[in-house]
């Protein structure tokens, strides 16, 4: 059970006392911030997840990646998530702190605001920094990297050599390959007619049945045929070899595959930075508000935890959801505006950082009581 401070002790006026009181708030609020994000979390994997399993169900995506994409797709979900859970987790913490009357407690006790913020804005800044390797490196590599997987795995399970009835040339018309008929999966294959042409000849072969695996990792394709015939031997003369075999074995590998994208938010930082293109400066900007938003957030988030006696812990915590949602879409406003050249990027979306910044400063002075004593 996690320790708390007496609500009748008075641990401040010493050093050593305000360092148990910092480590004390900093764990009470970076619990609840993991706790936070593990719950939100798994609620934007189980969507995501719902669609790779789709993707499984049709063929369109091999069982042995569908985790690994997943995984990677968490990553670049933090960046988003990390912000908001930053700011409920504080608020979660500092609720039961009012409710318990810890606050009141330490503020009796010769708590100033800097000592009671001290904590709250070291954790902000640790996950600033954690979110924007996030925002910069991680997110878009995760990102590049799931969407290799999943095209190039496409391209592994699309490229089938054998469709029934129709004759099908690959590997740049170096073979061609015909069955009459094939089971739904494709494995099980009935009269089979291949020319496969090499560096010493053309090899024609005839099979009546035949069977073919797919490597799940390189794509390639292990076709076996039985009861057949090769015939062996250059276009146009008489000399060919002919060979009775009861099975016959063969590989197919896939076109070779040139991964592109063209999601900005797939690509890497350094390209974005110094572009004249206007959506990469957008985009650029984007991940410049990941981290500043986690830091405006922690220092908003303990004056709108601010709960009166007798009222309920969660009170806040609908407006401070709000609050997320207004800056998120604020953000996403000045990054289209970027998008579409209607503002500079210069301006970019500091505008919203200093909007919110600037709403959370007057927060804080009117917890601080500063208007009052300006008042003459």
């Amino acid at each position: 059970m996690e320790p708390r401070l007496p609500t009748g002790a008075c641990l401040v006026p010493t050093s050593m006392n305000q360092r148990l009181l910092d480590r004390y708030l900093f764990r009470e609020a970076g619990g609840a911030w993991i706790a936070v994000t593990v719950v939100l979390l798994a609620i934007m994997l189980s969507t995501r997840f719902a669609r790779f399993l789709a993707q499984a169900a049709a063929g369109e995506l091999p069982r042995e990646l569908l985790f690994k994409v997943a995984a990677l797709s968490s990553l670049e979900f933090l960046v988003i998530l990390v912000p908001v859970s930053l700011l409920l987790a504080i608020m979660l913490a500092l609720g039961r702190l009012y409710r318990d009357s810890e606050v009141a407690a330490m503020t009796g006790c010769g708590v100033g605001l800097g000592d009671f913020y001290r904590p709250f804005l070291t954790l902000g800044a640790v996950l600033a920094i954690i979110t924007a390797a996030l925002a910069f490196q991680i997110g878009p590599w995760a990102g590049r990297t799931a969407d290799y997987l999943v095209k190039n795995a496409a391209r592994y399970i699309q490229f089938n050599p054998f469709e029934e009835g129709r004759f099908k040339a690959v590997a740049g018309n170096r073979a061609v390959f015909y069955t009459e008929k094939m089971s739904d999966n494709g494995s099980r294959l009935q009269n089979v007619v291949a020319q496969v042409r090499q560096d010493n000849g053309v090899s024609f072969v005839t099979a009546e049945a035949g069977s073919q695996t797919v490597d799940p990792v390189t794509g390639e394709r292990a076709v076996r045929l039985q009861r057949g015939y090769r015939y062996r031997g250059e276009p146009g003369q008489a000399a060919y070899d002919v060979m009775r075999f009861d099975e016959f074995s063969t590989r197919v590998a896939p076109p070779e595959f040139i991964y592109k994208s063209s999601k900005r938010r797939l690509m890497q930082t350094a390209d974005l930075v110094g572009s004249s293109d206007p959506q990469d400066q957008a985009e650029l900007a984007r991940r410049i508000s990941a981290p500043i938003s986690v830091f405006i957030l922690a220092l908003l988030a303990v004056p709108l935890s601010h709960i009166a006696p007798r009222k309920g812990r969660y009170g806040k915590i609908a407006i401070g959801v709000l609050a997320y949602l207004a800056y998120s879409q604020l953000i996403n406003v000045g990054h289209a505006w970027i998008a579409k050249g209607k503002v500079s990027a210069a301006i970019g979306i500091w505008w919203v950082h200093a909007l919110m910044l600037a709403w959370a400063l007057i927060l804080i002075a009117m917890r601080a009581n500063l208007f009052r004593r300006l008042t003459p």
